[in-house]
């Protein structure tokens, strides 16, 4: 039987004030299950992203409520929420987020000396993630040496160092060509199956998700479409939303901040598919600005 992973309810997200306010997700509610592999599809500025950070908790909602193991979030100490990044969660980017000048293993390392795992374990557990991704040979080799393909595979690396329960990936093809973006989705759903890693994948490659067995359609920040026989299309807003109400460490999460650089203790930076086992399609076709 499947366990929800993290859930959403009236998950909305708000950019500026007054004239300038743009309103980029509008009431989302969506659960997502150990184990589960999700696509969230829309076009550049559809919001996509927005709702990636927001069950990433790299940022926090205007209002609704997040819950990860049937827990609410939205008081969670920065401290805390360091924590799960670093531990539970694994990120892949487009761009990579490498220190370029470093080696392979030191970037592999760096999320595990964010954790404060002593130097040999850390060592082992680095080489170890690399044999997944076939890259053991490279882990004396400087980053900027190797192709984009490889250094992808070395961001898939670093997002399983810790051994994660779940794995973001945001465009992670979007830098390759396809013939290279097929063999990441291959190796990202193969840790899916191989270890039950639970896949969150944002792209606008509408081929891909045409692959997935379950689709979830969203317009103008709204769910209108899902293949589940669960589901019920979002109403107007109209009804009563939690209002998320910030902790002591609220100032940690102003919307200025809310970029990856700046979250330390994140294992996807330094200071912050056979594809038919998808089982989930989140398309966005408007409603932010990414």
């Amino acid at each position: 039987m499947s366990k929800t992973l993290i859930s959403t309810r009236g998950l909305r997200k708000t950019y500026g004030k007054r004239d300038g306010k743009f309103e980029a997700l509008r009431g989302i509610t969506i659960d997502i299950q150990k184990g589960e592999t999700v696509a969230i599809i829309g076009k550049s500025g559809s919001g996509k992203s927005t709702l990636m950070h927001l069950l990433a908790l790299l940022d926090k909602p205007t209002r609704g409520e997040i819950t990860l193991n049937n827990k609410p979030t939205a008081k969670l100490k920065a401290r805390r929420l360091n924590n799960i990044r670093n531990k539970e969660f694994g990120f892949v980017f487009q761009s990579f987020f490498m220190n370029s000048n470093d080696t392979v293993l030191n970037n592999v390392i760096l999320p595990l000396k964010i954790a404060g795992v002593g130097y040999r374990e850390r060592r082992r557990r680095a080489i170890s993630a690399l044999k997944v991704v076939d890259l053991d040979d490279k882990r004396n080799n400087k980053a900027n040496d190797l192709s984009g393909g490889q250094k992808q595979r070395v961001c898939i690396a670093r997002a399983i160092v810790n051994d994660p329960k779940v794995i973001f990936a945001d465009e992670p093809t979007g830098n390759l060509d396809s013939a290279t973006g097929e063999k990441i989705m291959n190796l990202l759903f193969r840790l899916n199956k191989e270890k039950g890693i639970t896949l969150i994948i944002v792209t606008h490659d509408q081929d891909l998700a045409n692959k997935c067995s379950r689709q979830i359609r969203i317009k103008d920040g709204r769910v209108t479409e899902d293949s589940s026989a669960d589901f019920e299309p979002d109403d107007d807003g109209d009804e009563e939303i939690r209002e998320i109400v910030g902790d002591d460490d609220s100032d940690d999460w102003d919307d200025e901040d809310a970029t990856p650089e700046n979250f330390e203790g994140d294992n996807n930076i330094d200071g912050m598919l056979d594809h038919k086992h998808v089982t989930r399609h989140i398309n966005i076709d408007e409603g932010e600005d990414e």
